[in-house]
């Protein structure tokens, strides 16, 4: 396995391991990270741990299955593609408002591109269908 697929595997593997700690150890301290979905940018460690702690707060049960890594040439590249699941029994907190426990269960499709360097992640996008979540959990028709 390439250094760069291990690197983005454990940050994403952490989130079933319930192991933000195991994540964060594999992220540069100014890793700049944007979640476009939700338009939010998220900048380090301590920023990955309280987005963790958020999405475990709205999907206890959730799980983080990485289906497919692909490394670019130079190595300094990874794209993940991975699904997440749960089901939604806590406070959904988002830029768009909080939402309150629906009790359904959500399944989306992500694709993260993550630049790796020196053994760390130092930037990374997250992209998904938020509409998926929202007709998942509900909360659009």
């Amino acid at each position: 396995m390439h250094p760069t697929e291990r690197i983005v595997r454990q940050f994403h593997e952490s989130w079933d391991l319930r192991d933000p700690e195991r994540g964060a150890a594999v992220i540069a301290d100014d890793c700049d990270f944007e979640d476009v979905a939700r338009e939010e940018k998220l900048t380090g460690k301590a920023a990955y741990i309280e987005d963790y702690h958020r999405w475990r707060e709205a999907f206890p049960d959730g799980a983080c299955k990485v289906e497919n890594v692909i490394v670019s040439l130079d190595g300094e590249w990874a794209t993940v593609e991975f699904r997440n699941s749960g089901t939604h029994t806590g406070i959904l907190r988002s830029s768009l408002g909080d939402f309150q426990p629906t009790g359904k269960r959500a399944e989306v499709r992500y694709c993260s591109v993550m630049r790796v360097r020196d053994g760390l992640v130092v930037e990374g996008r997250d992209y998904y269908d938020s509409a998926t979540i929202a007709r998942h959990l509900g909360l659009v028709t």
